[in-house]
C-alpha cells in the first residue's frame, strides 16, 4: 500500500511539473519564442489532449527517474537526485542570467538567453533543452564532488562547467552556442559555480555513506 501511495505521489508531481512546462512554454511562444504572449492568447485553442499528453510526460518521466534511482545506494542516490535537480535550476539561475547581463548591459552577445525557440529536430523549448543538459551535469557534478576533494567545491564546479557544458557547443546547434568560445567557458563556468554553490546544503563531501 505505501508502494502504491508512493507511485500515486510521485506520478502526480511529475504530472503537475509537466502541465507548469507546458503552459509556460505556451506563454513563452510569442515572436519565434523569445517574447511572451498575453495569457488569453497563450491559452486560446488549448486542446485537453496536449494537456493530457504534457501530464503524462512529466508523470512518466519522474516516475522512470525515481525507479531507476531506488537500487542505487542511499548516498549515491541523495548526490544524484540533489545533482539532477540543482544543475537543472542552475540554468536559469546562473547561466541564462549571466547571458542576460551580458546581453542587455555589455551587448557582448546577440544571445537575451531565456529563449523558448523549438530546437531544431525534437521540437524542445531551447531553455528546457538546456535545463535537461545541466540536469544531467548537475548529477555528474554531484559524483565528482562527492569522490574528488583535491579542488575546492566551487573551483571544481566552475572547471567543470567551463570545459564539461561548453562541449554542448559540437552538438547540433543551441541558440547562442556560435559565440566566440571564450564567453562560453565564462558562461557555463559561472553555471558550474553555481550548481556547487546550491549543492552545498547536500554536504557532499561531509555525509556519510
Amino acid at each position: 500500500m505505501a508502494g502504491i501511495r508512493w507511485l500515486l505521489r510521485t506520478a502526480f508531481c511529475g504530472a503537475s511539473l509537466g502541465l507548469l512546462l507546458f503552459l509556460v512554454a505556451r506563454v513563452m511562444a510569442g515572436n519565434g519564442g523569445s517574447t511572451p504572449l498575453p495569457l488569453g492568447a497563450a491559452l486560446d485553442d488549448l486542446a485537453l489532449p496536449s494537456l493530457a499528453q504534457a501530464a503524462g510526460l512529466g508523470a512518466g518521466a519522474l516516475v522512470m527517474a525515481r525507479l531507476l534511482l531506488r537500487p542505487v545506494p542511499f548516498w549515491a542516490r541523495r548526490a544524484l537526485a540533489g545533482g539532477l535537480a540543482v544543475g537543472a535550476v542552475a540554468i536559469p539561475a546562473f547561466h541564462q542570467s549571466s547571458l542576460f547581463v551580458l546581453h542587455q548591459v555589455f551587448h557582448l552577445v546577440p544571445e537575451r538567453g531565456f529563449l523558448f525557440a523549438p530546437l531544431a529536430g525534437s521540437g524542445l523549448p531551447a531553455l528546457y533543452g538546456l535545463m535537461l543538459a545541466g540536469a544531467l551535469g548537475g548529477g555528474v557534478l554531484a559524483l565528482v564532488l562527492r569522490a574528488v576533494h583535491a579542488l575546492p567545491d566551487l573551483l571544481t564546479g566552475f572547471l567543470f562547467g567551463a570545459l564539461g557544458l561548453s562541449l554542448l557547443s559540437f552538438l547540433p546547434r543551441v541558440p547562442g552556442f556560435g559565440d566566440p568560445w571564450w564567453q562560453w567557458l565564462v558562461i557555463n563556468g559561472g553555471w558550474g559555480w553555481g550548481t556547487a554553490f546550491l549543492m552545498r546544503p547536500l554536504a557532499l563531501r561531509g555525509g556519510g555513506k
